[in-house]
């Protein structure tokens, strides 16, 4: 029969092939390799550490998914299959980011059973314990909120099928052949991890450790995408909270360079992929590193409000080519993000703006919008209120907006201009936020029919082949 190969364990340790009829008789080895682990409190912190190294390892989960998405909503234009959204169970490039959210998945499961599984007297309280269950726990949450919206329909009902393929255990034969849970079910299974996090997370310290902070954030976003009853109402009460309790260093960067040339180290960053001390920071960012110099071609709309910036002096610039071979430099290259390139910035600090402070004015605006939406004035403020807190460069104010819809163009420009490449905010704002009528991404990119269906992306093919029970692919995209 076939052999079904086990997600890699942390702390290096290897995890062989084991067959049905081994796994019958003998204890997972994997289990063996958990129970080891984690004998003392060094131990269950070393298995928590290790996620971080298993999310960093996957150099697609830091620019390339974002370029996906940015790619989807018609604001760049570097892969064709995304910007057309022509992706199949067949014809897709997606496999590697399926894998290695489930990667991340099973890093998270691992830690926390070998945390649980560890007697309280082994930690120094019991306290200590469950911020270790809590660090964990937010990573196995953030990886399905991601592989929720790139692998089911995140935009159904709670009663749609299509949700995700959940195990809460780390992975071996016996969990192996999951079945989709429902939409409903999937958002709870998030919410439930992320509030575990934000009760027992630690604050805000830097961005290089997830914190009480980010998960607040993170569930934000996922009432504000999700957008069922009440939701935007949560979200605005977490962004509101964010903002009175966070730590008085988590703060904007008025020099706005300051926060690209620091990137994991600045304090406007809430969380991004720290790639470590070694060298050649720029292999785990190739998007960045490089496909950014040579796929520079942005939307139309999105050149122009990018260029028309006070912005764009900083975000943008001259660059050398990143291959040694091509002596060559060009301009208008995002440099916020491809810094110096592959040749002259190899260890330049490649990372991901995964939620940054000025995020909050932006989603605050929105959720004002949302909540009460003949205040205005109310909400334009804090756009305003974040383009003042900077000095270099000073931004205008924005002014002459006198209706509602003009209010939710400033802000999807917000998005925008502010995040471009960064995360996946824009994308989700160009299917959220409407103009003229429909979302903003049927204005991006006119001339490409699609349909909510491509809002997600196919379960790959190998998955579904793999599985001896029958997982129904999202629709259209058989």
């Amino acid at each position: 029969m076939k052999k079904s190969y086990i997600l890699p364990l942390l702390l290096g340790l290897a995890v062989t092939v084991t067959s049905c009829e081994d796994f019958l008789t003998e204890q997972p080895e994997h289990q063996l390799t958990i129970d080891n682990a984690a004998r003392d409190y060094t131990g269950a912190k070393n298995l928590v550490n290790g996620i971080y190294g298993r999310y960093i390892a996957n150099s697609n989960l830091g620019g390339e998914i974002y370029g996906k998405w940015h790619d989807m909503a018609g604001l760049w234009n570097y892969n064709s299959t995304m910007l057309n959204m022509a992706y199949t169970q067949t014809n897709n490039n997606t496999s590697a980011t399926w894998k290695s959210w489930y990667d991340v998945v099973n890093a998270s499961n691992v830690a926390i059973t070998g945390v649980s599984n560890l007697a309280d007297n082994f930690y120094p309280s019991v306290d200590a314990k469950n911020a270790l269950l809590a660090e964990a726990r937010f990573f196995r949450g953030y990886a399905y909120l991601h592989l929720m919206w790139g692998f089911t329909h995140w935009f159904s009902t709670a009663d749609s099928p299509y949700g995700l393929l959940y195990r809460d255990m780390p992975s071996e034969l016996s969990n192996l052949m999951v079945e989709r849970i429902s939409v409903g079910d999937s958002y709870q299974k998030v919410i439930d991890d992320l509030e575990f996090a934000i009760s027992y997370l630690a604050d805000y310290d830097n961005p290089r450790h997830v914190s009480k902070q980010f998960a607040q954030a993170m569930l934000a976003k996922l009432y504000l995408y999700r957008g069922w009853d009440g939701d935007y109402a949560k979200s605005l009460d977490l962004v509101n909270t964010i903002f009175k309790d966070a730590p008085a260093k988590f703060k904007m960067e008025p020099v706005l360079a300051d926060l690209y040339e620091n990137a994991w180290d600045s304090n406007e960053l809430l969380f991004g992929r720290y790639l470590g001390d070694g060298s050649g920071f720029s292999w785990s960012e190739f998007t960045y590193s490089y496909g950014l110099y040579y796929n520079k071609e942005f939307g139309e709309i999105t050149h122009e409000w990018i260029k028309e910036d006070p912005r764009y002096a900083v975000t943008f610039g001259e660059a050398r080519s990143p291959e040694t071979w091509q002596e060559e430099r060009k301009d208008d290259i995002p440099v916020k993000l491809y810094h110096r390139g592959r040749v002259e910035g190899l260890n330049d600090k490649y990372t991901s703006y995964n939620f940054r402070y000025a995020e909050l004015y932006i989603m605050k605006a929105e959720l004002l919008a949302l909540t009460n939406p003949s205040d205005i004035s109310g909400a334009l403020a804090e756009l305003n209120k974040m383009r003042a807190t900077y000095t270099d460069p000073v931004l205008p104010a924005i002014t002459g907006v006198s209706t509602h819809e003009q209010l939710m163009d400033e802000i999807f420009k917000e998005y925008v201009v502010t995040l471009i490449m960064e995360n996946e905010s824009p994308w989700f704002a160009a299917v959220r936020i409407e103009h003229e009528g429909r979302p903003w991404i049927y204005t991006l990119k006119p001339d490409v029919n699609f349909s909510t269906n491509q809002y997600c992306w196919p379960i790959p093919d190998d998955e579904i082949k793999a599985h001896s029970n029958k997982i129904d692919q999202n629709p259209g995209l058989e």
